[in-house]
């Protein structure tokens, strides 16, 4: 079977149309790359500091300073340090930090406070506004979760740009995986070859059987490949020292009682699992829409209006509570936040915690993969000449 397979997977990677794709991949991956990370809030921000004048960025102060227990004491210090730049640049607009804009917002609420007004009319006076001017909110006020150790700072922000990435590198791959899929089965249809392929001795059994692994380790060769190389090229275009930083401290994504001790970089493997598993449901409707139709254009055409039908259903049911269970499809699980959000909610996706939610959820996807492979096998194991 092992020969078998090896063969489908080079049927598949000799395939012109995978070829042209995969070159086609190579370009939107880095379209996403350079919006994703070139032009991302930081490192934007960071080329508009230098031609100011100013350092590009700010992980060594954030590394060597403001890293460690998120305390009162630590906010208090981080806005006091913004605070005492702004006003010695007298208000440079041109110089932005998205890590102090994001901390400071989120304990300086702009409702009651205008932290920049006041700025402005003390310098109007030739006086500087003090941090002990300020109305800041304590920690306790975010009701952050609560664990034997305190909530870790870090930087944050190039963390929260990866999880943006991550959305769109989803996109990409399903697509991808979706053509790769639809042409295992329906590329043989098309050109009339299952009447030979299935009068011989492991035409209905073992050749089957290879192809839907051939299809399911195709796929996942992809989504490790692009996966690696979207790691490499965030690693050397951001710092990446916050990986230890709690995600119920990311001021951006602002999920304070967020149930798990959980840092970015544990987020970050979550993430690549639920996509992992959402690939292979991916790869499961390929198939089984492969083996349904006549050609690998058909094939890839059904499967691509299916994989976007909930995110449609879902514009469509907005303000519906069924739209909740549309979350379970991969196209509705881009988006990190809502997917943390949704899961922890006791009334979010199935009215459990965040464990349950979690395993009901990957329990439906990889339950959805055998069971449509199954049907995908016995449909062609029972396919007539017609």
């Amino acid at each position: 079977m092992m020969k078998l397979t090896k063969f489908e997977l080079t049927k598949i990677f000799k395939n012109r149309t995978v070829i042209g794709a995969l070159v086609v991949s190579v370009f939107l991956l880095l379209g996403i790359f350079y919006v994703g990370y070139y032009y991302s809030q930081e490192n934007m921000a960071g080329r508009h500091n230098v031609e100011a004048g100013y350092p590009a960025k700010l992980e060594r102060v954030i590394k060597e300073k403001y890293t460690g227990d998120l305390t009162d004491e630590k906010v208090e210090m981080i806005i006091s340090d913004y605070i005492n730049f702004w006003q010695d640049e007298q208000g440079e607009s041109l110089v932005f930090y998205p890590f102090y804009w994001y901390v400071t917002s989120s304990f300086v609420p702009r409702k009651n406070y205008d932290l920049y007004l006041a700025m402005t009319e003390k310098l109007e006076n030739n006086e500087k506004l003090l941090i002990e001017e300020v109305p800041l909110q304590k920690v306790s006020d975010k009701n952050f979760k609560t664990f034997d150790h305190l909530v870790q700072l870090g930087n944050f922000i190039p963390w929260t740009e990866l999880y943006k990435v991550l959305g769109n590198l989803s996109f990409l791959i399903s697509l991808l995986v979706s053509l790769v899929c639809s042409l295992v089965f329906a590329d043989d249809t098309s050109r009339n070859l299952n009447q030979l392929l299935f009068t011989t001795k492991w035409g209905r059994s073992k050749l089957l059987s290879s192809k839907i692994l051939a299809g399911t380790l195709a796929s996942s060769s992809l989504f490790l490949l692009i996966h690696s190389i979207n790691f490499l090229a965030f690693t050397a275009m951001n710092d990446i020292s916050g990986w230890k930083s709690s995600i119920q401290a990311n001021f951006i994504m602002k999920l304070y009682d967020f149930p798990l001790e959980w840092n970015h970089l544990q987020v970050y493997i979550w993430v690549i699992c639920l996509q992992f598993v959402g690939i292979l449901f991916t790869v499961a409707v390929s198939l089984l829409i492969s083996v349904l139709v006549k050609s690998p254009l058909s094939a890839f055409a059904g499967t691509t209006g299916l994989y976007f039908l909930p995110a449609l259903l879902m514009q469509a049911l907005k303000n519906d509570p069924l739209s909740t269970y549309l979350y379970f499809f991969p196209v509705n699980q881009t988006n990190v936040k809502d997917m943390l959000s949704l899961l922890d909610k006791e009334n979010g996706l199935m009215g459990f915690g965040f464990a349950i939610n979690v395993i009901i959820l990957f329990t439906f996807l990889l339950l959805g993969y055998v069971i449509m492979n199954i049907f995908t096998h016995r449909y062609m194991k029972n396919w007539s000449f017609r």
